[in-house]
């Protein structure tokens, strides 16, 4: 009978996130704007945050192209980085989007069922991303300082893998990535959400909520 039990609870609990996708959007805050992403979806941005422009983008895709990597379709970064305001250097936080596009069939569903992995599975996925995450800090003249297991999530409805890591650059403050891995099929759509450690009181309510507003729309 306990077994029984058992199943039925967790057949309740993945049909709970069996629901229509997208997500109805969540209520948009005052002072903050929806972004909408071509051929992806929408996400919403705080106040405390904006999008790159003049020369400080010129300056970071002059930087992307350095380091040979492909700039993200979306970026959030603290307010007043454009103007090279003083205060805003005083803070880190990032929001990034990068997607990567494959032939069709090559990635999941965006509701793949997460139960369906074994641990074995889950494992080598745990180390391959580890082992990438090292060499691209290292590419960069980052150091991984701590890493958390990797898991299979729900997010807003959505399947993901989630990667959790501390990283730091030299002695500057340790930062805190957040990882979401979003497979649809013929694209992968990679959300990182990041900012320093001993800033979490600032940064982490505005963060949780950019998060649950992440809708991809776009769906295969």
């Amino acid at each position: 009978m306990k077994t029984i039990l058992t199943l039925t609870l967790c057949l309740v609990f993945q049909m709970s996130y069996a629901q229509h996708l997208p997500w109805s959007a969540q209520s948009l805050k005052s002072g903050w704007e929806r972004i909408y992403i071509a051929n992806v979806g929408y996400i919403d941005m705080p106040n405390t945050m904006e999008m790159p422009k003049g020369s400080y983008s010129r300056m970071m895709n002059h930087m992307y192209n350095r380091y040979e990597v492909v700039s993200p379709e979306l970026v959030f970064q603290q307010k007043g980085l454009s103007t090279y305001s003083s205060g805003a250097f005083k803070k880190y936080g990032r929001v990034l989007l990068h997607t990567i596009d494959n032939p069709y069939g090559d990635y999941e569903r965006l509701n793949f069922n997460i139960y369906s992995w074994t641990t074995a599975e889950k494992q080598e996925i745990n180390n391959m991303l580890k082992q990438t995450t090292i060499s691209d800090l290292n590419s960069i003249g980052h150091k991984l300082i701590y890493w958390y297991p990797t898991k299979l999530e729900k997010i807003n409805g959505m399947s993901c893998i989630h990667v959790k890591y501390k990283r730091q650059m030299g002695n500057n403050p340790v930062v805190l990535v957040h990882q979401y891995y979003f497979q649809n099929v013929d694209m992968m759509n990679i959300l990182i959400i990041s900012y320093r450690v001993n800033e979490t009181t600032y940064w982490k309510p505005d963060f949780d909520r950019i998060l649950r507003s992440f809708r991809i729309t776009n769906i295969r």
